[in-house]
Protein backbone atom coordinates (compact mmCIF):
# COMPACT_ATOMS: atom_id res chain seq x y z
CA UNK A 1 0.00 0.00 0.00
CA UNK A 2 1.52 3.30 -1.08
CA UNK A 3 0.06 6.62 0.02
CA UNK A 4 -0.63 9.58 -2.24
CA UNK A 5 -1.32 13.07 -0.85
CA UNK A 6 -4.42 14.58 -2.46
CA UNK A 7 -6.47 17.73 -2.26
CA UNK A 8 -10.16 17.69 -3.14
CA UNK A 9 -10.57 21.27 -4.26
CA UNK A 10 -12.76 23.85 -5.92
CA UNK A 11 -10.78 25.09 -8.92
CA UNK A 12 -11.25 28.75 -9.74
CA UNK A 13 -13.09 30.00 -12.83
CA UNK A 14 -11.21 32.23 -15.27
CA UNK A 15 -11.82 35.65 -13.66
CA UNK A 16 -11.11 34.49 -10.09
CA UNK A 17 -8.03 32.59 -11.31
CA UNK A 18 -6.77 35.83 -12.92
CA UNK A 19 -7.14 37.68 -9.60
CA UNK A 20 -5.25 34.96 -7.70
CA UNK A 21 -2.56 34.81 -10.40
CA UNK A 22 -2.06 38.59 -10.28
CA UNK A 23 -1.55 38.44 -6.51
CA UNK A 24 0.67 35.36 -6.81
CA UNK A 25 3.00 37.24 -9.16
CA UNK A 26 3.78 39.62 -6.25
CA UNK A 27 4.98 36.77 -4.01
CA UNK A 28 8.44 35.30 -3.57
CA UNK A 29 9.63 32.16 -5.33
CA UNK A 30 13.38 32.16 -4.63
CA UNK A 31 15.17 29.08 -3.30
CA UNK A 32 12.11 26.85 -3.40
CA UNK A 33 10.35 29.10 -0.90
CA UNK A 34 7.38 29.90 -3.07
CA UNK A 35 5.48 29.02 -6.23
CA UNK A 36 3.87 30.60 -9.24
CA UNK A 37 0.54 29.48 -10.65
CA UNK A 38 0.97 27.71 -13.97
CA UNK A 39 -0.34 24.64 -15.78
CA UNK A 40 0.57 22.45 -12.79
CA UNK A 41 -0.02 24.86 -9.88
CA UNK A 42 -3.77 25.46 -9.63
CA UNK A 43 -5.32 28.23 -7.50
CA UNK A 44 -8.12 26.64 -5.52
CA UNK A 45 -10.27 26.43 -2.40
CA UNK A 46 -9.44 23.26 -0.48
CA UNK A 47 -12.39 21.09 0.54
CA UNK A 48 -10.21 18.41 2.14
CA UNK A 49 -6.65 17.07 2.14
CA UNK A 50 -5.88 13.41 2.64
CA UNK A 51 -3.33 10.63 2.40
CA UNK A 52 -5.07 7.78 0.57
CA UNK A 53 -3.98 4.47 -0.94
CA UNK A 54 -2.79 5.19 -4.49
CA UNK A 55 -4.11 1.78 -5.59
CA UNK A 56 -7.64 2.74 -4.47
CA UNK A 57 -7.95 6.10 -6.23
CA UNK A 58 -10.71 4.79 -8.50
CA UNK A 59 -12.82 4.07 -5.39
CA UNK A 60 -12.05 7.54 -4.00
CA UNK A 61 -13.12 9.13 -7.29
CA UNK A 62 -16.34 7.11 -7.35
CA UNK A 63 -17.26 8.21 -3.84
CA UNK A 64 -16.52 11.86 -4.63
CA UNK A 65 -18.68 11.59 -7.76
CA UNK A 66 -21.55 10.30 -5.62
CA UNK A 67 -21.25 13.31 -3.28
CA UNK A 68 -21.14 15.72 -6.23
CA UNK A 69 -24.03 14.15 -8.14
CA UNK A 70 -26.71 16.80 -8.64
CA UNK A 71 -24.81 19.44 -6.67
CA UNK A 72 -25.49 22.96 -7.99
CA UNK A 73 -22.68 25.37 -8.78
CA UNK A 74 -21.23 27.11 -5.74
CA UNK A 75 -21.75 30.86 -5.41
CA UNK A 76 -18.65 32.03 -3.52
CA UNK A 77 -17.10 35.33 -2.51
CA UNK A 78 -13.51 36.34 -1.88
CA UNK A 79 -13.69 38.82 0.99
CA UNK A 80 -10.14 40.20 1.03
CA UNK A 81 -6.53 39.21 1.57
CA UNK A 82 -4.85 38.21 4.82
CA UNK A 83 -1.67 36.55 5.94
CA UNK A 84 -1.90 32.90 6.98
CA UNK A 85 0.80 31.04 8.91
CA UNK A 86 3.31 31.19 6.05
CA UNK A 87 1.24 32.27 3.08
CA UNK A 88 -0.78 35.14 1.73
CA UNK A 89 -4.39 34.10 1.22
CA UNK A 90 -7.71 35.39 -0.04
CA UNK A 91 -10.38 34.65 2.55
CA UNK A 92 -13.49 33.02 1.12
CA UNK A 93 -16.80 33.70 2.87
CA UNK A 94 -18.14 30.49 4.37
CA UNK A 95 -21.52 29.49 3.01
CA UNK A 96 -23.84 26.70 4.15
CA UNK A 97 -23.42 24.95 0.77
CA UNK A 98 -19.61 25.08 0.94
CA UNK A 99 -19.55 23.88 4.55
CA UNK A 100 -21.97 21.05 3.76
CA UNK A 101 -19.89 19.90 0.79
CA UNK A 102 -16.70 20.00 2.88
CA UNK A 103 -18.31 17.91 5.64
CA UNK A 104 -19.82 15.39 3.21
CA UNK A 105 -16.42 14.83 1.62
CA UNK A 106 -14.71 14.52 5.01
CA UNK A 107 -17.31 11.95 6.10
CA UNK A 108 -17.20 10.04 2.81
CA UNK A 109 -13.43 9.82 2.50
CA UNK A 110 -12.65 8.99 6.14
CA UNK A 111 -12.53 5.27 5.39
CA UNK A 112 -9.86 5.84 2.72
CA UNK A 113 -7.39 7.78 4.86
CA UNK A 114 -4.07 6.08 5.63
CA UNK A 115 -0.77 7.28 7.13
CA UNK A 116 1.51 9.05 4.68
CA UNK A 117 4.76 10.94 4.42
CA UNK A 118 6.88 13.05 2.09
CA UNK A 119 6.99 10.34 -0.60
CA UNK A 120 3.22 10.71 -1.06
CA UNK A 121 3.63 14.24 -2.45
CA UNK A 122 4.35 15.27 -6.02
CA UNK A 123 8.13 14.99 -6.43
CA UNK A 124 8.68 16.76 -9.76
CA UNK A 125 10.63 19.71 -8.39
CA UNK A 126 11.25 20.77 -4.78
CA UNK A 127 10.13 18.13 -2.26
CA UNK A 128 7.50 18.87 0.39
CA UNK A 129 8.43 20.43 3.70
CA UNK A 130 7.90 18.69 7.01
CA UNK A 131 5.17 21.28 7.62
CA UNK A 132 3.35 20.08 4.47
CA UNK A 133 3.34 16.47 5.67
CA UNK A 134 2.17 17.57 9.13
CA UNK A 135 -0.60 19.75 7.63
CA UNK A 136 -2.11 16.86 5.66
CA UNK A 137 -1.62 14.45 8.58
CA UNK A 138 -3.56 16.78 10.89
CA UNK A 139 -6.06 18.23 8.41
CA UNK A 140 -8.96 16.19 9.81
CA UNK A 141 -8.30 17.25 13.43
CA UNK A 142 -7.00 20.78 12.91
CA UNK A 143 -8.70 22.19 9.79
CA UNK A 144 -12.02 20.47 9.20
CA UNK A 145 -15.66 20.62 10.28
CA UNK A 146 -16.01 23.56 12.73
CA UNK A 147 -12.38 24.55 11.99
CA UNK A 148 -12.85 24.65 8.21
CA UNK A 149 -11.44 27.96 6.96
CA UNK A 150 -12.11 28.35 3.23
CA UNK A 151 -9.45 30.38 1.45
CA UNK A 152 -7.34 30.65 -1.69
CA UNK A 153 -3.60 30.50 -1.02
CA UNK A 154 -1.97 33.01 -3.36
CA UNK A 155 1.69 32.76 -2.42
CA UNK A 156 4.48 32.76 0.12
CA UNK A 157 6.21 35.79 1.55
CA UNK A 158 6.03 38.55 4.12
CA UNK A 159 4.85 41.39 1.86
CA UNK A 160 1.08 41.75 2.29
CA UNK A 161 -1.15 41.56 -0.75
CA UNK A 162 -4.45 43.36 -1.09
CA UNK A 163 -7.58 42.58 -3.07
CA UNK A 164 -11.07 44.01 -3.27
CA UNK A 165 -13.96 41.63 -2.52
CA UNK A 166 -15.15 39.67 -5.54
CA UNK A 167 -17.80 37.04 -6.27
CA UNK A 168 -17.37 33.95 -8.39
CA UNK A 169 -19.36 30.91 -9.45
CA UNK A 170 -17.44 27.69 -8.93
CA UNK A 171 -18.31 24.88 -11.28
CA UNK A 172 -15.22 22.62 -11.20
CA UNK A 173 -14.19 20.24 -8.42
CA UNK A 174 -10.90 18.37 -8.81
CA UNK A 175 -8.66 15.89 -7.08
CA UNK A 176 -5.10 17.15 -7.30
CA UNK A 177 -1.81 15.62 -6.24
CA UNK A 178 -0.35 17.80 -3.50
CA UNK A 179 3.05 19.45 -3.86
CA UNK A 180 5.30 21.65 -1.73
CA UNK A 181 3.32 24.21 0.34
CA UNK A 182 0.29 21.89 -0.16
CA UNK A 183 -0.20 23.32 -3.62
CA UNK A 184 -2.63 21.64 -6.01
CA UNK A 185 -0.27 20.20 -8.62
CA UNK A 186 -1.29 17.47 -11.07
CA UNK A 187 -5.04 17.35 -11.67
CA UNK A 188 -5.86 13.66 -11.28
CA UNK A 189 -9.65 13.79 -11.73
CA UNK A 190 -12.30 16.49 -12.09
CA UNK A 191 -16.03 17.04 -12.22
CA UNK A 192 -18.17 19.89 -13.54
CA UNK A 193 -21.12 21.00 -11.43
Amino acid sequence: MSAIAIDVAVLLPTEARAIATRLNAQCEVASGEGFHFDATHHPHVTLGQYFVDADRLAEVYAQIATVLNGLPRLELRGTGARRGRTAQVIAVAPTPALQRLHEQLMDTLAEHEIPGGAAAFQQEDVPPRGADVAWVTRFRTDSSYARFDPHITVGIGPAPVTVDPFAFTACEIAVCHLGRFCTCRDRLAHWTL
